[in-house]
């Protein structure tokens, strides 16, 4: 790197400022600068996500053209003049000034100097020609776009770092959350006495109710709405209406202890899916069943939608609506069904054959 320079200044090796790694999703966020320009970066452990990046601010005189032969290199580019707030260059970051706040999702960061927040890489950059905001950009630069008064990712900072000082209380969100939404499972299914808690002693806590009927065993995640799913806010206009979710299982009564014990080990993995994979769960979505209690029954739907499931309703939390789905079991021919014909044809025969679907003996619907 020390070979290439510009203005008769050498360009350094790249230093890094600050690194973190995010408190829900497999993505670091790291801060680097050289002697020349400074940038924000999230690098997740994925391919699906790969890497994200942002400019910060120029530590020399911008150049007037795009540094295309340095970024053949690998190496960072200035932003060109034209963008820049500062074109003359500013000072170089002190780490002891920075911080970096997770949005709520976890997919997405800030940096903040002395509490001001220098840019944002939320869960869209990437994609559109958009790598992130920047507080020293103006208009719509090659590697930032301008951070105005206006932009709501000021509001969702300061949610983020609002949600996680209630942590710090005595009674923090799961405190509050978890004796509510057992209660209301009480009400709706009956008294329970097993309770499993599914978080392996992560952050943040979750847990799991079962409730053994005569007939049926109902399985309900407790606290996994906390937090908001990530990526969500990529596909709908208003991400509060399918951010938040709790998982729900019914299945005829007969389980062996064991098998009660696996299917809850397997609901609880399937409750990290969203922040492990970085993605979310919604209405109509398939998964693999990896439960080992049916040969036939290997994949499942998640929906809420059939006459004959409950139909749970959750408050609200933080503003989101808290949607609850059913896993539903279906078979290879169900869902090469469901991925031809469309869910909605399938789960219509689902519907047709009532609490049949919590029988893992059923006959295939198609």
């Amino acid at each position: 790197m020390g070979l290439f320079k510009r203005n008769n200044n050498k360009i350094e090796k790249a230093e890094v400022l600050i690194e973190e790694r995010s408190h829900s999703c497999p993505i670091t966020a790291v801060v680097e600068q050289d002697n020349r320009v400074a940038y924000f970066y999230l690098y997740g452990d994925n391919e699906d996500f790969g890497m994200k990046c942002c400019w910060i601010r120029n530590l020399m005189e911008a150049p007037k053209e795009l540094e295309e032969k340095l970024m053949e290199k690998g190496i960072p580019p200035m932003l060109t003049k034209e963008f820049c707030k500062f074109p003359e260059g500013q000072t170089k970051l002190n780490r002891n000034n920075l911080e970096i706040v997770w949005l709520e999702e976890g997919d997405g960061a800030a940096l903040l100097e002395n509490g001001e927040i220098l840019c944002v890489i939320p869960s869209w950059s990437g994609s559109g020609g958009f790598y992130g905001y920047a507080r020293d950009c103006i208009g719509t630069g090659d590697f930032a776009w301008e951070f105005t008064e206006e932009n709501e990712m000021h509001k969702r900072v300061e949610r983020s770092l609002e949600f996680l000082k209630l942590w710090d209380n005595d009674t923090n969100p799961f405190g509050f959350l978890q004796p509510e939404i057992l209660e209301y499972y009480d009400e709706i299914f009956g008294k329970s006495e097993k309770y499993y808690a599914i978080d392996n002693s992560e952050w943040p806590p979750k847990g799991l109710y079962v409730h053994e009927g005569h007939e049926k065993i109902v399985f309900a995640t407790v606290a996994v709405s906390l937090r908001p799913q990530p990526k969500v806010e990529m596909y709908s206009e208003n991400p509060g209406k399918m951010n938040r979710i709790e998982l729900g299982m019914i299945l005829k009564s007969g389980l062996k202890n064991d098998q009660i014990n696996t299917i809850a080990s397997w609901i609880s993995g399937t409750t990290a899916i969203p922040w492990d994979f970085v993605t979310f769960l919604a209405e109509n979505h398939t998964i693999d069943l990896h439960a080992n209690v049916s040969k036939k029954f290997n994949f499942a739907v998640l929906t809420n939608q059939l006459n004959v499931l409950p139909k749970i309703k959750l408050a609200n939390y933080r503003g989101s609506n808290t949607n609850f789905l059913w896993i539903v079991p279906i078979s290879l021919r169900e869902r090469e069904e469901m991925i031809q014909s469309g869910v909605e044809a399938v789960l219509s025969k689902l519907d047709n054959i009532g609490e049949e679907i919590f029988n893992l003996e059923r006959e295939e619907v198609v």
